[in-house]
């Protein structure tokens, strides 16, 4: 998962803030631009679903020390498996830090006290890097507890959402990579291994990315739907140019999950379907058909691969 984190996230607040919030709508930009309640939830839980993945700027540091024999990408990806999924992917540090950033909004003192403690938590468990890191997340949990609050939401909201977005985030790497430490600080790993049920190592490369265009959907779609927009408009016969994709089953031969950017690089571009279409691209009509005529062809092409995959197997 890159991005489906965060449409997982939005979409699931989303739905819950329509159903059992109220229908007052908080404003942004000092109340010039109305934001629907639900929206703002839903995306305040995908920026909390974002945030652990900020422990990847510790392997970003360390790419200025290149190897001879190693490329930046390499090293980066080498790096990540120090720290990341590690502390800031846990449920034991989603739950203290969403009450962490709910006390912040409440009264900034004992949200600084009860986040400090999870950043000396992780340092005095973890090492003065973890503790470092921590010392990011924290932040980042504040800058957006406190834009959330600014534009309206209540601090319950601001919880949940919080709460929501750091669940959500480490089952949804379990297809892509080593299990997340889902109990840290605490030694117990109740998942080893990555989430494989094929045999075929492309089959789960399939399985990974369709997952992720599969939340991707469903967030855009819950987002459309909750602003009035009716998707079926914002889809062009353009997206039926995807299926020009399926040769690459050919050419990608031995496509894994390990072996996934070859395959990301090229079938991503087909998305540029959603480019040809009449709207301006400025509109939110424009931007709207572009994103999920775009998204569409990928699918397309996504689904003829696969076709062509399982009759080459």
């Amino acid at each position: 998962m890159f991005v489906g984190h965060a449409f997982l996230a939005f979409g699931l607040a989303t739905l819950l803030a329509r159903r059992f919030g109220p229908t007052d709508s908080p404003s942004i930009l000092s109340g010039r631009i109305a934001l629907r309640y639900a929206v703002g939830v839903g995306l305040a839980a995908a920026l909390f679903a974002s945030l652990p993945d900020v422990d990847v700027v510790h392997a970003a540091f360390q790419v200025v020390s290149l190897p001879g024999d190693s490329t930046a990408f390499d090293h980066f990806w080498a790096a990540t498996d120090d720290r990341h999924r590690t502390t800031t992917h846990s449920l034991v540090v989603a739950v203290l830090g969403s009450l962490g950033f709910v006390l912040w909004v409440r009264r900034r003192w004992a949200g600084w006290l009860a986040l400090s403690g999870i950043v000396l938590l992780a340092a005095v468990t973890d090492g003065v890097v973890a503790g470092a890191v921590m010392v990011l997340f924290a932040t980042g949990g504040v800058i957006v507890a406190t834009v959330a609050d600014e534009i309206g939401l209540p601090a319950r909201a601001i919880g949940g959402a919080a709460l929501l977005g750091l669940l959500v985030h480490p089952f949804t790497d379990l297809l892509t990579g080593e299990p997340p430490a889902f109990l840290a600080p605490l030694d117990i790993m109740p998942i080893a291994n990555r989430v494989e049920p094929f045999a075929d190592p492309t089959a789960n490369l399939l399985l990974a990315f369709g997952t992720e265009l599969a939340v991707i959907w469903f967030g855009l779609l819950v987002g459309v739907t909750a602003l009035g927009i009716d998707p079926r408009r914002h889809v062009h016969v353009g997206a039926v140019i995807g299926v020009a994709y399926a040769p690459m089953a050919f050419v990608l031969d031995g496509a894994s999950v390990d072996r996934a950017v070859p395959f990301v690089a090229t079938i991503l571009p087909v998305g540029l379907a959603g480019a040809v279409n009449r709207d301006r691209p400025w509109t939110i009509t424009g931007v709207t058909t572009f994103v999920l005529t775009g998204l569409a062809a990928i699918s397309l092409a996504l689904f003829a691969f696969a076709v062509v995959q399982v009759t080459l197997a």
